[in-house]
């Protein structure tokens, strides 16, 4: 199922074209929308033509809560507290999302030969969403662009990156006044030194230990190069750095990221950052684990999950 508007509207067996409702059907989906708030962290805002029947307005405000919505969780997306490496990783993430949200609606365009003629209820919306999704785009790049090595575009550029269009018409995006927007306090990249330690928050840890050997018995955590004590020993250390152990994982990559996220809650700093910089971790194949391994392979229902669940509650 589509979750959200930006990609069900371009969706070949749900996208707008497939919408046939006479427009007098909108007017009562108009009465049940809520307009969202213009998100206080917004730098840009969309100047486009006024709709002049039910069904454009409903899309429009569709796009525009959506829109919003999006923005406003940015602050959700990169909290104050996290890591230099969480916060490129979030940004990365994120611009890659809407370069395929862009993408989408590019190929939607042509396929379905949607024109600069707004009286069309179908170029109208689709136009809209263009325009809409150029300023989230510019919106990251503006708050977050800083996280990032990579090129910048303007809002032009964008235009032309994706549709092909050299003579997009910028006032559709307007950057707002300084009395309109919060300002986002853009800082040089953040060094922050890490801890080295996990920080189990239990002063006793035999608990610990008898999960670790549940889950090395259940789920095969280990190799046997190495041993459940060395991974506690590790796990409670007040200096890892001071520890000379190698942890040769047996486990999917995906079950370890999922332990480790259901283990998070019991340490005061056992996040993928963590276990990269104690350079510790070994996967199946030898590699050293990366936390973007462990942010990639983020799965919700891995292998044996029921199995990790009952074991690991028993630290509560």
């Amino acid at each position: 199922m589509i979750k959200d508007i930006f990609s069900r509207l371009t969706s070949i067996t749900s996208g707008l074209h497939k919408d046939k409702r006479p427009d007098n059907e909108f007017q009562l989906l108009l009465s049940e929308i809520k307009k969202h708030q213009k998100a206080s962290n917004a730098i840009f805002e969309v100047k486009f033509k006024k709709p002049l029947n039910n069904k454009k307005e409903y899309y429009r405000n569709l796009i525009y809560n959506e829109l919003e919505k999006t923005i406003s969780s940015f602050r959700e997306e990169f909290p104050n507290n996290a890591t230099l490496h969480e916060n490129s990783y979030t940004y990365t993430f994120l611009i890659n999302k809407y370069d395929k949200y862009l993408q989408d609606i590019a190929k939607y365009i042509i396929q379905k030969k949607i024109t600069t003629n707004l009286n069309e209820d179908i170029n109208y919306i689709i136009n809209f969403l263009k325009v809409s999704l150029i300023r989230l785009y510019a919106e990251l790049q503006e708050q977050y662009g800083h996280f990032s090595d990579n090129h910048l575009y303007t809002i032009s550029e964008i235009s032309e990156k994706y549709f092909n269009d050299i003579s997009f018409d910028n006032s559709l995006i307007e950057k707002l006044q300084e009395s309109q927007k919060v300002v986002i306090q853009k800082t040089t990249k953040p060094k922050r030194k890490l801890k080295t330690s996990f920080g189990f928050k239990d002063k006793d840890s035999t608990k610990l230990l008898s999960v670790l050997k549940n889950l090395q018995f259940r789920v095969d955590l280990l190799q046997n190069r190495t041993t459940v004590e060395e991974l506690h020993k590790l796990l409670t250390a007040n200096d890892f750095t001071q520890i000379n152990i190698q942890i040769h994982l047996q486990c999917e990559t995906t079950q370890f990221s999922y332990i480790a996220s259901k283990l998070k809650p019991y340490f005061n700093g056992l996040t993928p950052t963590s276990i990269e910089f104690s350079d510790s971790f070994k996967t199946k194949t030898g590699t050293t684990l990366k936390a973007n391994n462990l942010y990639k392979n983020k799965v919700h229902n891995p292998k044996e999950k029921e199995e990790i669940d009952n074991i690991i509650n028993q630290l509560q």
